[in-house]
């Protein structure tokens, strides 16, 4: 006869293996720099720091009356501003196994908005499968003390490990 414990262990290594795994994908910004805020808002914790990492890291700060997508963007994450010791500290649990991360994180704003470098998204995108989030961005920049312009296209992957992102090296 088979015992109650067993049917009990059964049942939790069926629940537990029935788990299921994220995955999504999404625009955070379109084409048209409209953002998605029904995508947006569905995101989990991982995801909103790792753009909001990206937007503090890459784009110039968020000021008074500007429409920047930065700036919605930030907003629907309810991060009023981006140098509040609350959003610092979040990031630096999220980045604190990247050191360029925790450096940038000790200047704040990283890209003030009235600087000679002006950089903007134009581009963000989300891909998630378990524990491995994939951000693809596109930054236009502009230096006009030097008069050079740049336009960076790539995607980043990050695995979740222990509340923190860990950046996957290309071709690993």
């Amino acid at each position: 006869m088979i015992k109650p414990i067993f049917y009990i262990l059964i049942v939790l290594l069926t629940v537990s293996c029935n788990k299921k795994e994220i995955s999504h994908s999404g625009k955070i910004i379109s084409q048209n720099g409209k953002i998605n805020t029904i995508y947006l808002n569905r995101l989990e914790t991982p995801e909103k720091a790792l753009i909001s990492w990206y937007l503090y890291a890459y784009v110039n700060e968020c000021h008074e009356n500007t429409s920047r997508a930065k700036c919605g963007i930030l907003d629907l994450l309810n991060i009023g501003n981006e140098c509040d010791p609350k959003h610092i500290n979040m990031l630096q649990q999220w980045f604190s196994t990247d050191k360029l991360a925790v450096f940038k994180l000790k200047k704040c704003p990283n890209l003030p908005h009235d600087s000679a470098i002006q950089n903007i998204v134009e581009k963000l995108e989300l891909h998630r499968i378990a524990d491995t989030i994939s951000i693809t961005y596109n930054i236009k920049g502009l230096n006009n003390i030097q008069e050079k312009s740049w336009n960076i296209e790539q995607t980043d992957s990050y695995i979740i490990k222990n509340k923190t992102l860990v950046k996957v090296k290309p071709n690993e």
